[in-house]
């Protein structure tokens, strides 16, 4: 289940890709089915186990054609050098990060000019609903933060990116979450996120084409996640402390 839709990409048959906070690697799979080199980053030790060994999995299985590679580290404080990547994949990171511009200053750095960036992060009005539902949705190392979509299109602006598309996704997702926070998001037990979570599985599993309709009628009013795709110009590097100037006299 992709959130960052590689086609919007651009993505090209050997290039260098970077899934940052990549978790347990729901992008990172599907790229290495290509003919791609993958990088995952992830401060989850046991998440980029997992990651790694699917992926090990599947090249074992002969479905890679990709190079792979994991590798803890903080997308705040990326240890690559300029214009490393090609192409650059940050899914659902930005709400949980303590300074979102330190980490889109990174990103927008490790990007080769010409490259493209595609950003995804929950959409507000789903986050409002859930965070007034359970109070143990947001907390430290969790969502601290709920943006709205100007809010990040201008963020992706002040570092000099153009805008080149947008989209909302993953609208069947979202009842399951309204679900496990109406249920306690503690209650693993609970009959109606699990049930809920089962059918999610079955309409993945089974590429339902008339569920997948279903999705995209309904992904602008109530999708789970919103996404921007970006390009880096030429010209000099924006730094974090340059972007937040950028906004406030924007403001």
């Amino acid at each position: 289940m992709n959130t960052v839709d590689f086609t919007q990409l651009g993505i090209k048959e050997g290039e260098l890709i970077l899934d940052a906070g990549c978790g347990v690697g729901r992008h990172s799979w599907n790229l290495v089915k290509g003919n791609y080199r993958v990088v995952s980053i992830d401060l989850d030790l046991e998440a980029l186990i997992k990651n790694y060994g699917f992926m090990k999995y599947l090249n074992d299985l002969g479905e890679t054609r990709s190079s792979f590679c994991v590798i803890m580290s903080n997308v705040q404080s990326l240890p690559f050098a300029d214009a490393t990547f090609d192409r650059v994949i940050c899914s659902e990171v930005l709400e949980h990060v303590d300074d979102y511009f330190e980490a889109m200053s990174e990103l927008v750095r490790v990007l080769k000019p010409g490259g493209t960036i595609g950003v995804s992060v929950p959409t507000w009005i789903t986050e409002i609903l859930y965070w007034r539902l359970d109070k143990n949705y947001s907390h430290p190392g969790g969502h601290i933060r709920i943006f709205r979509a100007y809010q990040v299109r201008d963020l992706l602006e002040a570092f000099g990116l153009q805008i080149t598309g947008s989209n909302h996704r993953h609208s069947l997702h979202s009842p399951y979450w309204f679900l496990k926070c109406f249920c306690g998001l503690d209650r693993e037990d609970a009959l109606l996120p699990r049930a809920y979570n089962r059918f999610l599985c079955w309409v993945e599993n089974n590429s339902s084409p008339i569920f997948k309709f279903i999705e995209r009628l309904f992904d602008p009013l109530f999708g789970k996640s919103l996404v921007f795709y970006a390009l880096k110009k030429e010209g000099p590097a924006v730094g974090a402390a340059d972007a937040r100037a950028a906004l406030e006299h924007r403001r």
